[in-house]
């Protein structure tokens, strides 16, 4: 069974593929610049474009299951997604495991989660058989949110948020792909909801980042206004859509809608998932 990964050139994509990599699992590449991908025995780098039809549906040639990781975020990712989604189908996949993103719905306050909620409806019209792996915010992110003073600025109110580590999602889907490749059906039009194992203010995520970096840390709730205001004095290039995504990101936060802890992952890993303060020790550290 032919294994394909997008987007192996970046953290989850390449991540994913060295898992599966370290098992003997050969893998197809498709990528944009397939130069940058990871060197990996028994993994062949095809060239490939989201938005590209033909050019797809030729770098998926012979391909039967692919992990679809986003594409790069733009006005255009949803049109890409489903061109990439009907290239697959074309080119005779027969799996298509997609990382979405939790609560994924066409009414999703986060803006880009509605982009992944038309990708999924895009599979589900197909022949493809489908697994969705709906993952929180990464605790990565949430590490690094604070600007140089140490302050998270944002209207997320007492919102809480289940992050989960970028590392556990990779294991996550390198053992589902792997479950597979080896003929196992548990996985098939099956969707799971990946979070960490605890629900966190922004509060909290500064009294995290304080305690293990040694500089104070705060979170400052902003109103709407100031939100917005904020980030177009201080990224003046910045489009409106991108600007809106980042201010969402906070209140889709205060909706509740970033929450929920699900026993999801854990199942799927075999163990629990990578506490925040974790994650937070193994940047600080490096």
């Amino acid at each position: 069974m032919n294994l394909a990964i997008t987007g192996a050139s970046g953290h989850i994509g390449g991540m994913v593929a060295r898992h599966l990599s370290a098992r003997g699992l050969p893998l197809i590449l498709p990528l944009r610049t397939p130069a940058k991908a990871p060197d990996l025995p028994a993994c062949e780098a095809r060239l490939f474009a989201y938005g590209d039809f033909e050019l797809a549906r030729q770098a998926l040639s012979g391909v039967d299951v692919l992990f679809m990781v986003s594409a790069a975020e733009s006005p255009t990712r949803e049109q890409e997604h489903l061109t990439l989604v009907r290239a697959a189908a074309a080119a005779g996949v027969q799996h298509l495991v997609y990382l979405s993103f939790a609560g994924a719905s066409a009414s999703s306050t986060f803006t880009l989660a509605r982009t992944h909620a038309a990708t999924e409806a895009a599979i589900q019209q197909t022949a493809m058989r489908y697994t969705f792996l709906r993952d929180n915010f990464y605790s990565e992110m949430m590490a690094t949110i604070a600007n140089a003073d140490g302050i998270i600025a944002g209207p997320a109110d007492d919102g809480r948020v289940a992050c989960v580590s970028q590392q556990d999602v990779a294991q996550a889907a390198a053992n589902i792909l792997a479950a597979i490749a080896s003929g196992d059906d548990r996985h098939h039009n099956r969707s799971y909801t990946l979070t960490g194992s605890e629900a966190l203010t922004f509060a909290d995520i500064a009294a995290v980042l304080s305690k293990i970096t040694g500089k104070p840390h705060r979170y400052h709730n902003q109103t709407l206004r100031e939100a917005y205001a904020s980030r177009e004095r201080d990224y003046p290039e910045t489009p409106a859509w991108q600007i809106e995504a980042w201010v969402s990101t906070y209140t889709a936060i205060a909706g509740g809608e970033l929450a929920t802890v699900s026993d999801d992952l854990p199942q799927l890993l075999g163990r629990a998932p990578r506490r925040f303060a974790e994650v937070v020790r193994d940047i600080y550290a490096a």
